[in-house]
């Protein structure tokens, strides 16, 4: 199997999303482009249909082309997981880690009229300026149609909330795209528990939003280090996943 380290990465990321209460059943899927090295293909790294993440080891990902052809692995790519991931890794050079799912509290904030992630607490501000919304339901993307649409809506952004639907974050790696994630969750968790009391929310004014984002969105230390963190757990109580 070739590029086994960005194997592990993703790899870690579906284990991960399964403690977390990500996962919906064998559906939704990661992915991660990689580039040519050496004798290892460029392609994309993506979890096969059929398989719950619990069950998904590095030498399981399928490496396919952009052409939609598996050329690593055995198994198939899920039809959703292909239009979806094809067209943002196509469209978006930005985008190398694409993770696509439909966790709870994110997901809750897509299901409101007007939805929005709004500057109620300091996680927030890691995606001021940094969401698209995309409002306009196309169903199951079985179709290029809709997976462009959605690389469409998605546009300059990393991260989108989609209405109907889920979420898709984006990252330059699997360690920057599972962190903006897990934060994305827990921002979107204390809006809605907020909301849930009845109480108006108490929104941040776009100056002081402004003011204080941009540090909190340069930091990549504690990134880094959130990713180390959950490979070394992995590594001792999942050790399997690696292989």
């Amino acid at each position: 199997m070739h590029h086994q380290a960005h194997r592990q990465d993703l790899a870690a990321a579906l284990r991960w999303a399964v403690r977390m209460g990500w996962q919906s059943g064998i559906c939704n899927h990661f992915s991660l482009a990689v580039d040519q090295d050496g004798e290892a293909p460029a392609g994309i790294l993506i979890n096969p249909q059929g398989y719950h993440w619990s069950e998904l080891t590095a030498s399981s990902l399928l490496l396919m082309d952009y052409q939609g052809e598996v050329i690593e692995g055995d198994g198939k790519v899920e039809p959703t997981a292909f239009f979806i991931h094809m067209a943002i890794h196509s469209r978006v050079p930005t985008a190398k880690c694409v993770l696509h799912a439909h966790p709870p509290y994110s997901t809750a904030i897509m299901c409101t009229e007007g939805g929005r992630l709004v500057n109620c607490n300091q996680d927030s501000l890691r995606f001021h300026n940094r969401i698209a919304y995309d409002d306009d339901f196309g169903g199951v993307a079985n179709d290029s149609e809709e997976g462009n649409r959605i690389a469409g809506a998605l546009g300059n952004k990393q991260i989108m909330l989609m209405a109907h639907h889920g979420i898709t974050v984006t990252g330059a790696t699997t360690a920057k795209a599972l962190d903006d994630f897990y934060y994305l969750e827990v921002a979107a968790k204390s809006q809605i528990l907020a909301q849930s009391t009845g109480m108006a929310l108490k929104v941040m004014d776009d100056a002081t939003a402004d003011r204080l984002a941009p540090p909190i969105q340069a930091e990549e230390e504690q990134m880094i280090g959130h990713f180390a963190s959950i490979r070394r757990i992995l590594d001792r109580e999942e050790p399997e996943y690696r292989t």
